[in-house]
């Protein structure tokens, strides 16, 4: 019988696998199902770090590229101690690991079905390199119930058809620890240190201690857009404006579009006030316009707009609404939360409609499905490529045992999930357009049918319902006019950057984006005020980023990095090598280190 072993990222995630595909007994680190010939033995995440000397980033001209790169272990923890049983811990998985794939005849790529995930198994198996022929098959469990790893291992993709996952997250990791680590950190501290700008926190034995500062490819475009929205908001000068409402016997009010003043023109009060001399004291209606629209569902949640919707509502920052889904996708009911899709398979349907009235009961409300057929807008087995929407798995939690804010999030998902079974929201919606001079209007909406609304946990507040309406219809007005003044562009919240700005540039990943933004924060790069959820930047950022501006570097332009995770997303899918990637990153970096020479000649 062929030895098979099965390598998970850790130990709870073996331990579902070993629980799932048959009887087991726990060897070491390893769980041995002798029926099937199965090992599976965990990692503890990435056993394996970057370990380069940067001693010469600091110490010699730049720039630095090694020439190779190199990976160990590295010690966590803040203590001594710490450190030391960290690493005792993971040179123990290290060597279990290595005995398991001398071991096998066959591997099975077995950790988090991600980018992440590939990088933490091919990492690990480049140390061993006469038995990389072993790797065959890919286990992608997008739920860690019993079912759904069941499903997974008689499903057993090949590995090939993953591979380009781990070169997409290689080239990304060595691109940022060539710029972040070994060449702009050193760069930018050596530039404001010139300049007298880097502060001097404490004297060691007579020696300066300069403030810690960090610089990454993807936290300095962040920190760009963040700084600039602020500078809009500080220099931002406010406009008068006036507009023009109608008011009619019935007490409709209606607009126009037409603004005097403000942003977009240099139109007066005066203007204003000619337009409403010219206005009668009647109008007629000219237009009429009803529907009855149908409302679907909104879409079911990826975790980008889970983390946006928690931040909004809840004041959620994005790393903790990642943190309670991994905690409910560990405990086998939720399914995998690091995803970008919107879409599930048939086979999730399928679960989701057996369960109906379980979870209806979890959440303590009762209706009547409509949808049992499985709809496009968010059933699509042909589109769902790696993994699909973010939704409970066939698994229901005992909610008592979940902690207040596990409870929120699953309650949230599953929320959303039922809305798709729900009638569509019916409701209708009548525009009138009238003139009296100019042409105004006003709109009005009624529900006729809740339908999925019913378990909207934030309902919108929907226009009142208009009078009865006529074309041709004469109606005695009031006209006047209103002033108002311009307001500055909104604050850049979590919500809007994860939701729109970044997802627009393309910054980062949906794994990624979170923990870039908390490390900003906690690093004391940029402020979140945790009610409104709005980012202000501080100091540090601010002298960061002037610095790569003034060295000229790309870095820190939003819509180069844009065009870099393009590169990378294509790397993931096969269509471009990863070296020329990377040469255009190191070429990048040569041009901004030569900026530093610019930079020089100028004060000089």
């Amino acid at each position: 019988m062929i030895k098979r072993l099965i390598i998970a990222e850790k130990n709870s995630q073996a331990n579902s696998y070993a629980k799932a595909l048959g009887k087991f007994k726990k060897l070491g680190a390893s769980y041995i199902i002798s029926d099937l010939n199965l090992h599976i033995s965990p990692a503890a995440g990435h056993l394996l770090d970057i370990t380069n000397d940067i001693k010469p980033a600091y110490t010699e001209a730049l720039p630095y590229f090694p020439e190779n790169m190199i990976y160990d272990f590295k010690a966590q923890g803040q203590t001594k101690s710490e450190q030391e049983k960290y690493l005792k811990q993971v040179k123990f998985l290290y060597d279990n690991l290595k005995k398991e794939i001398a071991w096998a005849d066959e591997i099975i790529i077995g950790t988090d079905p991600d980018r992440e995930g590939e990088s933490i198994f091919y990492t690990l198996l480049n140390q061993f390199p006469e038995h990389q022929e072993k790797v065959k098959y890919r286990l992608w469990a997008n739920s860690l119930t019993k079912t759904g790893i069941q499903k997974a291992y008689q499903q057993l993709r090949l590995a090939s058809e993953t591979y380009n996952f781990y070169v997409e997250a290689d080239a990304r990791r060595t691109a940022d620890w060539l710029v972040g680590v070994a060449n702009l950190t050193p760069l930018v501290r050596k530039h404001l240190k010139a300049r007298g700008q880097l502060r001097e926190v404490q004297k060691k034995k007579g020696k300066a201690s300069y403030e810690k500062l960090s610089v990454g490819r993807v936290k300095a475009p962040i920190m760009k857009l963040i700084i600039e929205n602020d500078e809009k908001i500080s220099n931002y000068v406010s406009k008068p404006f006036w507009k023009i409402e109608v008011q009619d016997e019935f007490g409709t009010i209606f607009t126009n579009d037409w603004v005097f003043g403000g942003d977009d023109n240099d139109q007066k009060q005066a203007d204003a006030q000619r337009v409403l001399h010219g206005l009668s004291q009647q109008a007629q209606v000219i237009e009429v316009e009803e529907k009855i629209e149908e409302r679907k569902a909104p879409a079911l949640f990826n975790l980008t707009q889970l983390q946006a919707y928690m931040s909004r509502h809840y004041q959620f920052t994005a790393a903790y609404t990642l943190e309670l889904a991994e905690k409910l996708y560990q405990n086998k009911v939720m399914s995998y939360p690091r995803t970008d899709c919107r879409l599930i398979t048939e086979y999730e349907f399928a679960y989701l409609r057996t369960n109906l009235e379980a979870y209806q009961a979890l959440l303590g409300i009762s209706f009547l499905p409509v949808h049992k057929e499985a709809r496009k807008s968010y059933v699509n087995t042909e589109k769902v490529k790696e993994h699909y929407a973010l939704i409970p798995t066939e698994n229901l939690p005992e909610l008592e045992k979940l902690s207040q804010d596990e409870r929120l999030l699953y309650e949230t998902v599953l929320r959303r999930t039922l809305m798709m079974f729900d009638k569509d929201q019916k409701v209708a919606v009548t525009k009138v357009r009238i003139n009296n001079g100019q042409e105004f209007s006003a709109s009005g909406t009624v529900i006729l049918e809740e339908g999925w609304h019913h378990m909207a946990l934030k309902a919108k507040t929907l226009k009142k319902a208009l009078p009865h309406y006529e074309k041709g219809h004469l109606l005695h007005v009031q006209s006047q006019i209103n002033s108002g003044q311009t307001q500055p562009p909104a604050r850049l919240t979590e919500s809007k950057l994860l939701k729109s700005v970044l997802v627009k540039y393309g910054i980062g990943t949906s794994a990624t984006r979170a923990s870039t933004l908390a490390g900003l924060v906690r690093d004391g790069f940029i402020k979140l005020d945790k009610k409104t959820g709005q980012y202000y930047p501080l100091e540090k950022a601010q002298k960061t980023v002037r610095a790569l501006e003034e060295l000229g570097s790309q870095f820190v332009n939003p819509e180069k990095t844009s065009e870099w995770e393009m590169t990378l997303k294509l790397i993931g899918e096969g269509k471009l090598e990863a070296e020329a990637f990377l040469e255009t990153i190191r070429e990048e970096i040569r041009t901004t280190v030569k900026g530093q020479s610019s930079c020089v000649i100028n004060k000089n």
